[in-house]
């Protein structure tokens, strides 16, 4: 069964809305939005609206409503990581609290392409990026502000995502050839955990740092104006202190190729890391797989125990036929 789609009338005042309401708390620009467009709305109240015409130079404002303990990380990272990065971001306009559970983040908006991995130059931008932030915040004194994004996060990842899906397997709103692939997902968790050291001394080679840990299209947008094309990334939700190997990872396993050009990569980070070659950089790219489909698996455990069992358990498929292919690509991971 299909989850029902979250749908939001607009008041006829904007200024009623609430979105208006947190970004007047500011006392920044123009307190009333030509328009307000409505860019994601999901059933566990997180929100993001595009305020027209409010911003610097009438520009228009994203407004993202997010829970606190995820909107602190990403008020941490624009307003005490970024500014002093050699990288691009979109312009921080500020943070508000709605109450003890919420609160609203308020970025420029960056226009509306997306970063593809299928773009050639696109690649090079993200491995330029990328680069750059991986060495420069490497240095500074951002680990203790962080949450850390290491091996041990992921194997929580690992084990939460276990325990959920164990716990939820008589749903009955599961179908008998649901089943199954969710008690390979466990034995697939089973022998990646008991082979996690393997996993873990691809990491010890490489330097830790800030990561994005979600970089992926529907994350990462590309501007060009007369300064030439650069790359904004948003949604720093699950940043935090690590290896970069989640970074480097494509977002698909099946996709053909990186969507990080490591050439260019290594070409920046050599610099400040000279005992760094090719091969250390291409052995994290399956350990970010890894990372990557374990986060996403016990995140859409969570939908398990409802009635909406379709749409988690699609997802499931998909990630369970990732897992393998890494696995039996990666001897770390077999």
């Amino acid at each position: 069964m299909s989850k029902p789609i979250t749908s939001e009338i607009l008041p006829e005042s904007l200024l009623e809305h609430r979105a208006v309401k947190a970004w007047r708390g500011l006392r920044l620009g123009r307190g009333e939005p030509a328009s307000i467009e409505i860019l994601k709305k999901s059933p566990k109240k997180r929100a993001i609206y595009r305020l027209a015409g409010v911003g610097l130079q009438g520009a228009a404002v994203i407004a993202k409503r997010c829970q606190k303990t995820t909107g602190l990380i990403e008020r941490t990272i624009y307003e005490q990581v970024l500014p002093h990065l050699p990288v691009t971001a979109p312009h921080y306009y500020g943070f508000a609290e709605e109450d003890d559970t919420f609160c609203w983040l308020f970025l420029e908006d960056v226009g509306r392409e997306r970063f593809s991995p299928l773009v050639e130059e696109h690649r090079l931008l993200a491995a330029r990026w990328l680069g750059r932030m991986h060495t420069a915040a490497a240095h500074g004194a951002t680990a203790a502000r962080l949450p850390d994004r290491g091996p041990a996060h992921y194997l929580e990842h690992l084990r939460s995502a276990r325990c959920t899906i164990l716990r939820n397997l008589t749903n009955p709103a599961l179908d008998t050839d649901d089943v199954p692939v969710l008690k390979t997902i466990v034995s697939q968790c089973d022998a990646l955990e008991a082979g996690w050291h393997e996993l873990e001394k691809c990491c010890e080679s490489m330097p830790t740092t800030l990561v994005h840990g979600d970089f992926r299209r529907k994350n990462v947008y590309v501007r060009t104006d007369q300064a030439g094309t650069a790359l904004f990334p948003i949604d720093w939700a699950t940043a935090g202190w690590g290896v970069p190997a989640a970074d480097l990872a494509p977002s698909r396993c099946r996709y053909s190729g990186y969507h990080v050009d490591l050439t260019t990569y290594w070409d920046i980070v050599r610099e400040c890391w000279p005992s760094m070659d090719m091969s250390a950089i291409q052995q994290l790219v399956p350990v970010g797989l890894v990372f990557r489909r374990l986060a996403a698996i016990n995140w859409t455990t969570r939908s398990l125990a409802s009635e909406w069992t379709e749409e988690p358990i699609a997802c499931m498929r998909a990630y369970q036929t990732e897992l393998s292919e890494i696995m039996q690509a990666a001897p770390w991971a077999q």
